[in-house]
């Protein structure tokens, strides 16, 4: 009986249900999760590009370099007042007048007076040479106009010297266009005034000038700094590095008011730079280089002249020899360079956006080649690259004009992208 009631509460008890609030919350959780890898993948696979540019880079490093020249003061009183007859830069061959050294304010501005009626002379002696002169009126007419145009040419470009030779040609034609009615009586009586004139002022100016000369042919400047019997061509024999330092360090006194300027004698130049061994070993004697003059803008070719290495010394002492001569660099002496190894003309590659692929061969030999993909319509394409030069974070590579499985200009490289394939469509 006991038993019979029992299998009876068995049959009428109901079947239990899975919770639907729990299920509800699993399903929810699992969709949250796919949408997340989802949405992370789909970022992580971002194709990212930039463009490919053309550049070029100088494979270089900066120093300081220290003139060695052959030069020599222009000794001579300069304390009273002073006019000189040629500037810095200016090339003067030996025993030419530099200066002229007034004894006072006075006698200086006397010789001022002298100098507008020399041009007036000269300008009075080409009207005599042009009267009589029956050339084309046309021609000249249209000579003046290209000479106008050419001084104001020069007048933008501040080619002073160019302007001075400009406005003679000017002053000549102009006469010449006029020459006709020019008197001849009246220029040459009105010459004679001015030469009249003129003596009467360099009588008056006799013995009070003192005329300074070049002691040697070659480059004049009005810059002296105590290094011209210091940094010689004949210092550099047996030079170490402990030497240039204590040279650097150690200029004459210079007394300005007994030494107006000095001459730089030849075209032949040295710069002497001390730099890392690192980047010595990167040289040999002989080796032609560039040096950029970074203050100035000024490049220039050079050769390796000498490096002189200490044992145990992480510098070394690097010295170039510079033939191209520029009226600038006569008041330089220590200066900041860049020593240019090379220069590299390419693409911009981004080291982020090459890959390295091997193939296998029919032979089963394997090839790997350098490329880099780009998008192109919407199409990943792989393209070669052959780098010329490694920066720090890219490349400089080849740049092909008729090869198109090599990368050109605007292609828009991918920096940033997983899974990339030739050929494959990107949506």
């Amino acid at each position: 009986m006991e038993q019979a009631k029992q299998n009876n509460q068995k049959h009428n008890r109901k079947p239990t249900r899975p919770n639907r609030r729990a299920v509800f919350l699993i399903a929810a959780a699992a969709l949250a999760v796919y949408l997340v890898i989802v949405v992370i993948s789909a970022f992580s696979n971002v194709r990212e590009t930039e463009p490919a540019v053309h550049v070029s880079v100088n494979d270089s490093f900066m120093s300081t370099g220290w003139f060695f020249r052959d030069e020599q003061t222009v000794s001579g009183s300069a304390s009273g007042s002073v006019k000189h007859v040629v500037y810095s830069g200016e090339r003067v061959q030996q025993d030419a007048a530099l200066a002229l050294v007034y004894a006072d304010e006075q006698s200086l501005a006397l010789s001022r007076e002298i100098e507008p009626l020399e041009n007036r002379i000269r300008l009075l002696d080409s009207a005599l040479e042009t009267v009589g002169n029956t050339s084309d009126s046309a021609n000249v007419d249209q000579m003046i106009t290209l000479t106008i145009q050419q001084m104001a040419d020069q007048a933008k470009t501040g080619q002073g010297n160019g302007m001075s030779s400009s406005a003679d040609t000017l002053r000549t034609l102009s006469l010449q266009s006029v020459s006709s009615s020019v008197d001849t009586l009246d220029i040459q009586s009105e010459r004679d005034a001015l030469e009249a004139e003129r003596a009467a002022l360099e009588q008056q100016l006799s013995g009070q000038t003192t005329e300074l000369t070049a002691p040697i042919s070659g480059y004049y400047s009005e810059v002296v700094d105590g290094y011209e019997n210091v940094l010689t061509r004949a210092a550099l024999e047996n030079l170490t590095l402990g030497e240039f330092r204590t040279l650097t360090q150690s200029p004459e006194k210079v007394d300005a008011g007994q030494v107006l300027g000095k001459m730089i004698q030849g075209f032949t130049w040295y710069l002497a730079a001390e730099i890392p061994t690192e980047q010595a070993d990167r040289l040999s004697e002989g080796q032609d280089l560039r040096v950029n003059f970074t203050q100035a803008s000024l490049e220039t070719p050079v050769s390796v002249y000498s490096i002189i290495r200490e044992h145990g010394s992480d510098t070394a002492l690097l010295v170039l020899e510079g033939t191209e001569f520029n009226s600038e660099m006569v008041s330089m002496r220590e200066q900041p360079v860049e020593i240019i190894l090379a220069t590299y003309s390419g693409l911009k590659v981004p080291k982020s956006a090459v890959r390295i692929e091997e193939s296998t061969n029919s032979d089963g030999t394997t090839t790997q080649r350098t490329v880099v993909y780009i998008l192109s319509g919407g199409v990943e394409k792989s393209k070669i690259i052959n780098p010329l030069y490694e920066a720090e974070d890219y490349y400089v590579v080849e740049q092909s004009a008729t090869n198109w499985d090599m990368l050109v200009e605007n292609d828009q490289i991918v920096v940033r992208g997983r899974n990339l394939q030739n050929n494959m469509v990107v949506r």
